[in-house]
């Protein structure tokens, strides 16, 4: 089923896309349609939805490479296509956003395509594609980051530099939907620190990108890098204060002082919360 899936969004989306640039509109249609009349016609939507949307965007991104439009564009906008899609069959989880970044990272390695772009790109898409459903930004980019670094560990890319995208695909999706820039910015970046400890990659190198991802992308749009990279700096160190050990220290002298020059100032409300504790404990005693 998944083959037919993939091969249906492909031929769509070429037809769509064959002898023009625009490829917004026709990804999502197709993507969206395709989504929507597979999900209706298995019989148990929950355990066939991440198999459907990994095969529907894979073969969008497929579709994209052999005509030479923006992969990058066609990934944010099938995943887009994808969530509107799951959204009119049932619901639309954490889970869901995952598997639709890891059919983008997937798609576009196997066209030898840029893995790097594509996460920037499924993050925005994550973040857009939920704009209008139960799930928040901060909570879709949450996801999205955490299934950016399971997909490149799958497919062997570079987790560097897909972290450093993926958070410059959190600053873009947000600045489209007038969120919260912070709070969406920290929260990609916890998750991306969390899947790497998850899979036993270099938890502090994922962190450092995040914040000069953080940092570049402010400040292409003219936003303030400092406040970037210290949501980014902050989210990683709370990230990986819950992993605890080596990696607590490896992360927080990674992102802290000066990154990409920015002097980074880390927010830590929970080294407040343990200096009250333990004032409290003494007071006790």
């Amino acid at each position: 089923m998944e083959k037919d899936v993939s091969e249906k969004v492909k031929h769509g989306i070429a037809k769509v896309l064959e002898g023009t640039e625009e490829a917004a509109v026709g990804a999502v249609d197709v993507v969206t349609e395709t989504t929507v009349r597979t999900l209706k016609g298995v019989k148990d939507v929950g355990a066939s939805v991440g198999d459907i949307l990994v095969s529907a965007i894979s073969g969008a991104i497929k579709a994209a490479g052999e005509i030479g439009t923006n992969v990058t564009t066609v990934a944010t906008n099938s995943i887009v296509g994808a969530l509107k899609g799951v959204h009119e069959v049932t619901s639309v989880t954490t889970e869901v956003v995952s598997d639709t970044v890891r059919g983008a990272i997937k798609g576009t390695a196997d066209i030898g395509g840029d893995v790097g772009s594509a996460a920037k790109g499924a993050i925005v898409g994550a973040i857009l594609g939920t704009r209008d459903i139960a799930v928040s930004s901060e909570a879709a980019a949450a996801e999205a980051a955490r299934g950016v670094i399971r997909a490149v560990s799958e497919v062997g890319a570079d987790a560097g530099i897909a972290a450093k995208n993926a958070v410059k695909g959190a600053i873009g999706g947000v600045a489209e939907t007038s969120g919260s820039l912070t709070s969406v910015i920290k929260e990609t970046t916890k998750g991306l620190v969390l899947a790497t400890a998850e899979l036993g990659g270099d938890v502090a190198g994922i962190a450092k990108n995040a914040v000069v991802g953080a940092i570049e992308a402010a400040k292409e749009i003219g936003l303030s890098a400092e406040a970037a990279s210290s949501a980014a700096a902050t989210g990683a160190i709370e990230a990986a204060e819950t992993i605890g050990g080596e990696t607590a220290t490896a992360v927080r002298k990674a992102v802290t002082g000066t990154v990409a020059g920015i002097k980074v100032v880390v927010k830590e409300p929970f080294r407040k919360q343990k200096g009250e504790a333990a004032t409290r404990d003494r007071r006790v005693a």
